[in-house]
């Protein structure tokens, strides 16, 4: 079995069980909570992690759904407020600059 065939296994069994949706719009709620908070930012898988008590293995492949999903967008490289380390973090659509944006 490959990986890809694994990693597919794995998000149906997980589709299934009824938590995707839950963990979605708890990764979105939290992000637009934030935002509203502090003014729009862009977070950290680390981060979304931190605010959500989810595992990074679980926010790692929400975050990976929904920007394929157009939900969220990936920013701009910056530190890690948690790890301090490089990262390519993610924002809601609109509300910071891009990547995208940075090509342009």
């Amino acid at each position: 079995m490959s990986a890809t065939d694994t990693r597919n296994e794995s998000y149906f069994a997980h589709r299934d069980s009824g938590k995707l949706g839950a963990q979605h719009r708890l990764i979105l709620d939290r992000m637009r909570a934030s935002n509203a908070k502090f003014g729009p930012h862009d977070f950290s898988l680390r981060e979304i992690a931190a605010n959500t008590r989810l595992e990074i293995n679980a926010v790692s492949g929400r975050v990976h759904e929904l920007k394929d999903l157009g939900e969220l967008v990936e920013c701009r490289k910056r530190p890690c407020r948690v790890t301090g380390r490089m990262v390519t973090p993610v924002a809601l659509p609109g509300t910071v600059s891009t990547t995208q944006e940075a090509a342009a």
